[in-house]
């Protein structure tokens, strides 16, 4: 039912943040509670907090939380000015669990035996009445890990009570160290989040945090989201405040000595900590793997074609050098041949009239400023000092206030939406281009490289990792990404078809969904043909509303229970059957290998690699490479085998690493994209797994690999559309859809 689907044998298996309880959930819960700490034991509260007439959510959660931090306090004997921190779960009726550590009493004592029969007796309660016990054990075993990490930390510097229920960051590192002259410095971190399923699986995942601190004379603790502390290499720091972590320095891999630092080493080093735990208390489980039975190698390829509209480009806010100025409108003009420079003045004249002046076939590129510590361009015109992370919390302002006006190009987004809410869509094409401080560097670089020594430049350029390289490839990339970006446009509001010789013909619909804060749903379609070698857009548009009511307008969607944020949905008309992928915390993320302990094998290495410079030798026995050999390979999957020299993919496409692996499963398919080209040696990112779904007319799953819309979605992958030198991790029907709502 697959086409191009080829089997695998004696495929690695990948290590995930998964892992598989085995035991029923009220014995997990019973076994959770075994002392087994001489610092620290896990107590909690059960309070039921009810909602006043006429209170606002956001007055009741804040009571809710005001009331469980002075119950621990009481509990735990502390000041009423220190913040506390605990792990809450809602119940039914009202009821709120809250479990915290506190001082660890006598294994046989009273007050152990007190804790084991009140939580016995609220989960016989639980049970009774058919509820869930996953919760409890999520926040019984987050609690558990805390002990192990204050475990680790007691041996460096003295733990206190007070620090107990605070928030705990793994691997934090100074990314710019404080410097005498700013006082300051950034430090780096991960948060650990634990989640627990109602199908007796434990998930874990790690956010990138990232603080701005400054030096510390004590460590005088207060709890709250606003005075976090740090305690590395016997110095103390302070956080002064939260930053953006968008951009962090904490990649997901490293190889070689750099391993320590990265993402996937403290995964590896949380799964053995949770493992270890579980063992000591004697719960029975199973780390969940990823192994391949399959792979799909066909992938739409060639789609890019040179761009049909008049491509007017805008300055809105960005001041060039002369010398940033002439060598970026060189690479602009290397893909836009014969686009005009329009002013911004024209560009507002034009928005006033609905670009009725305009023809049709016309692309606008707005170039947008952003400001240094900003992700982004967007921008309140009277309040600059708003930030927004994305375009749908300046939706969700420019609602309530309509009065606000913006910078022209989120202005210009904003009208867009309307449009197409009003079905009245804009004949233009819109696309905008940030012009960042990191890019305006790398340009500079580059003509001081060019200025000061021709020859070696030459030379630098063909090194594959050398900084002028990065700095090139930096704006080649983005340039060329914002000319796909324009041509997808192009194709689906202008043209109506692109050309896809490697898809067999059917009739679909593609909706992705994107939620506003009101809880609302924005609905994007684009239905879709596929006939003779051509995908034909048949009809396009944006909805608004409750689900109850998107489905009555589009009746494939009335047989989920309910649409996710950021969502997307492929249905067949012809089969009557919708199809959908998520990535959600029950799915896996590949970790490391299965078969050797990633985290001794760095020890080992750093221990040997010490040793030799202390003998005076240089050392070159890494294990933590970039090899693809099954039995070398420390992330497998992500780091894949090249093809061989003679797949036509090799030959005609050049991209020798790009795999579409496949892992069927009793629940769907999971589905994993490869990189297109050999692997860096650092990993910004994972290459996440997605589970594939498909639901029948009567709302029942169905046999996910053996049916026909399986294979028209993977076959609709494409290379290289987006991302320079990376594989697209969504079809062009997901591309389409999107396109809709989130640009």
């Amino acid at each position: 039912m697959i086409p191009n689907l080829n089997e695998l044998t004696d495929t690695p298996i990948a290590r995930t943040n998964l892992i598989k309880l085995e035991e029923d959930q009220l014995t997990t819960i019973q076994r959770l509670l075994a002392p087994i700490s001489n610092i620290y034991t896990i107590d909690f509260m059960v309070q039921r907090f009810t909602k006043e007439r006429k209170e606002k959510s956001a007055d009741y959660y804040a009571r809710i939380h005001q009331e469980v931090k002075s119950c621990v306090r009481q509990k735990l004997g502390l000041e009423a000015g220190q913040e506390v921190k605990y792990e809450l779960h809602c119940l039914p009726n009202y009821h709120h669990v809250f479990f915290f550590l506190a001082p660890a009493t006598n294994p046989n004592s009273q007050a152990h035996r007190t804790l084991a029969e009140r939580i016995e007796t609220l989960c016989q309660q639980l049970t009774a009445e058919n509820h869930d016990l996953s919760r409890l054990i999520q926040g019984l075993f987050s609690l558990h890990l805390k002990m192990v990490m204050l475990e680790k930390a007691s041996e460096r510097f003295s733990v206190s009570p007070t620090y107990f229920n605070s928030t705990l960051y793994l691997n934090a590192r100074l990314s710019q160290p404080v410097t005498q002259k700013k006082g300051t410095g950034v430090m780096e971190a991960f948060e650990l989040d634990i989640y627990a399923s109602e199908y007796n699986e434990l998930a874990f995942t790690l956010h990138k945090r990232k603080f701005l601190v400054e030096p510390a004379d004590e460590m005088h603790l207060s709890l709250d989201d606003t005075s976090v502390w740090f305690s590395i290499d016997n110095r103390r720091l302070k956080a002064r405040r939260k930053l953006d972590a968008r951009d962090s320095k904490l990649d997901f891999f490293r190889e070689r000595s750099g391993y320590g630092e990265c993402q996937a080493y403290t995964y590896n080093v949380v799964m053995n900590a949770a493992c270890e735990r579980l063992s000591e208390l004697e719960i029975p489980h199973q780390p969940i793997p990823f192994q391949a039975t399959h792979e799909v190698n066909q992938f739409a390829t060639d789609l890019d074609q040179q761009l049909a509209n008049t491509l007017l480009v805008v300055y809105n806010g960005v001041e060039f050098s002369v010398t940033q100025e002439a060598y970026f409108f060189d690479a602009l003009a290397n893909q836009f041949p014969g686009y005009q420079l329009w002013s911004l003045a024209s560009l507002k004249h034009s928005r006033q009239t609905g670009f009725a002046e305009l023809p049709a076939n016309t692309s606008i590129l707005v170039l947008n400023a952003v400001e240094e510590e900003r992700s982004n361009s967007i921008r309140q015109q009277e309040n600059e000092s708003v930030e927004y992370n994305d375009f749908y919390s300046a939706f969700a302002d420019a609602r309530k206030q309509p009065e606000l006006n913006w910078d022209i190009y989120t202005q210009l987004k904003l009208d867009r939406l309307q449009g197409w809410l009003n079905q009245q869509p804009l004949p233009v094409v819109l696309q905008g281009m940030n012009i960042d401080r990191k890019l305006l560097d790398a340009i500079d670089f580059i003509n001081e490289q060019l200025i000061s020594n021709p020859a070696q430049y030459e030379i630098e350029l063909t090194k594959p990792h050398s900084r002028l390289k990065s700095a090139v490839t930096l704006l080649k990339s983005k340039v060329r990404r914002t000319k796909t970006e324009l041509w997808f446009k192009e194709s689906l509001l202008n043209q109506h078809h692109i050309p896809l010789p490697d898809l067999a013909n059917g009739h679909y619909t593609a909706y992705a969904v994107r939620k506003t804060k009101s809880n609302i749903h924005l609905l994007g379609y684009v239905e879709l043909k596929i006939e003779h070698g051509q995908l034909r857009v048949v009809d396009t548009g944006i909805v608004e509303g409750e689900f109850e009511y998107l489905s009555v307008d589009h009746p494939a969607l009335g047989r989920l229970k309910k649409l996710f944020d950021k969502s997307f949905y492929l249905y067949d008309h012809t089969a009557d059957v919708l199809l959908t992928t998520y990535n959600s915390s029950r799915v896996p993320r590949l970790i490391g290998p299965a078969q050797f302990n990633i985290v001794d094998s760095y020890a080992y290495q750093e221990q040997e690699k010490a040793l030799a410079e202390r003998q005076g030798d240089k050392f070159n026995g890494y294990t933590i490479t970039r090899s693809a050999k099954l039995e070398q390979n420390v992330l497998p999957y992500l780091i894949s085998p090249g093809r061989s020299k003679y797949d036509s993919l090799t030959k005609t496409q050049k991209m020798k690493h790009h795999h579409i692996y496949l892992q069927p499963h009793e629940n769907g398919v999971f589905v994993l994209v490869s990189d297109a080209q050999p692997t860096n040696p650092t990993i910004a990112r994972p290459n996440l797994v997605e589970n594939l779904l498909i639901w029948d007319a009567q709302g029942k799953a169905v046999d996910v690999f053996n049916h026909p819309l399986t294979g028209a979605y993977l076959n609709s992958f494409t290379l290289d559309m987006l991302r320079s030198g990376e594989s697209s991790k969504s079809s062009i029907f997901a591309k389409l859809s999107r396109l809709m709502v989130e640009n």
